[in-house]
């Protein structure tokens, strides 16, 4: 019932391996899949006995990747957005990719939204289809993983709703919570059709089925759960009732959101980061609900102590009562080694898990 999958970030690989993250990185998908391969030889060489991968954050899958596949698009999913609204990619050697600005910083009206029909002729969503077709013609012994899939599992991935309007709009986003509720709901059901629409098309074009989705509500913690109940519930339970699964990922304490966050419809799965009470998911959730869980950041520091790691994987083991949990993390530059294995040895030293 206990699993353990872990990850190293981009700024890990740069400072370890000098490898380094350009635009070619980003743009050329076969270019990519090479470098990817020399990346995962290099983390697999470092870490030959640990379930710790060259992946992004928390949303590729181990048992669904593979040497043969080719990534298009491997952009996180709120920057493709801001792209189509006119910012333009930022990349840097040492870290992930971003974009200039805030492309709805001066919206004042629903109207200042692209119509949703015309987002599949925006010339980077015609440029990312081409790289698929290209793919599917000149390389049909590769498997294409399209925008907004990380692997062949068919799991969607996309930021939040919160979230993406806090990237798309700024800091205001969250004041319009306030002054202006009713146009962040118009820009939040704008931005969930045009994840659905775009999931479609995508998933389509490369003929991968959705079988869930990932919602990453990294922003979601900064509210209260009244208003999570309004501006991120009903939009996220839209994706659950289109794609079915829905995997809710909240960044840091997520307890006082913890009520609106179960009311998403098929809510299958609460990835969660640090201080975010395990038996209070369980009480809300019962013992077959799964939980992923990420250590607290503090505890993963070089200065970190390790009896503190510890007590806190007895507190998260005594909680779950059993149930389906995984623990994840992304290794950072700035992490202790130690202290982020000493979790997988520890739970496979009590035989938690299995190597």
């Amino acid at each position: 019932m206990i699993s353990f999958q872990a990850s190293v970030s981009k700024g890990w690989l740069h400072k370890n391996g000098g490898f380094v993250f350009d635009e070619r990185y980003y743009k050329d998908p076969l270019y990519r899949r090479l470098q990817d391969r020399k990346m995962n030889g290099f983390v697999n060489s470092k870490f030959p006995n640990y379930p710790l991968y060259n992946m992004e954050a928390n949303l590729m899958q181990a048992a669904y990747t593979n040497e043969n596949q080719v990534l298009v698009g491997g952009l996180q999913p709120n920057l493709i957005l801001a792209k189509v609204l006119g910012s333009e990619f930022a990349f840097y050697d040492d870290k992930d990719s971003d974009v200039s600005g805030n492309p709805l910083k001066n919206i004042s009206a629903g109207k200042d939204l692209p119509d949703i029909k015309q987002i599949p002729d925006h010339p980077f969503i015609k440029e990312l289809d081409a790289q698929i077709i290209h793919l599917k013609n000149e390389h049909p012994e590769l498997e294409i993983i399209p925008p907004f899939f990380w692997d062949s599992s068919g799991r969607a991935t996309i930021h939040g709703i919160i979230t993406t309007s806090f990237k798309l709009i700024g800091d205001e986003a969250m004041m319009m919570i306030i002054l202006d509720p009713d146009l962040l709901h118009i820009v939040h059901q704008w931005i969930t059709d045009v994840y659905i629409l775009l999931i479609n098309h995508f998933a389509k074009l490369a003929g991968i089925p959705v079988t869930s989705v990932h919602v990453g509500e990294c922003s979601g913690t900064m509210i209260s759960n009244e208003q999570y109940l309004e501006f991120i519930t009903p939009y996220v339970s839209q994706l659950g009732k289109v794609f079915g699964k829905i995997r809710l990922h909240s960044c840091g304490p997520s307890g006082h959101i913890l009520e609106a966050i179960a009311q998403i419809e098929n809510l299958t799965v609460i990835d969660t980061g640090s201080n975010t009470s395990i038996a209070k998911i369980r009480e809300m959730q019962g013992n077959n609900f799964e939980i992923n869980i990420e250590p607290p950041v503090k505890l993963m520091l070089t200065n970190a102590s390790k009896e503190d790691l510890i007590d806190w994987l007895d507190t998260v083991l005594e909680e779950n009562q059993g149930g389906p949990l995984k623990f994840v993390f992304h290794l950072e530059s700035g992490y202790s080694t130690e202290n982020c294995l000493l979790i997988y040895d520890e739970l496979l030293r009590r035989k938690l898990v299995v190597e």
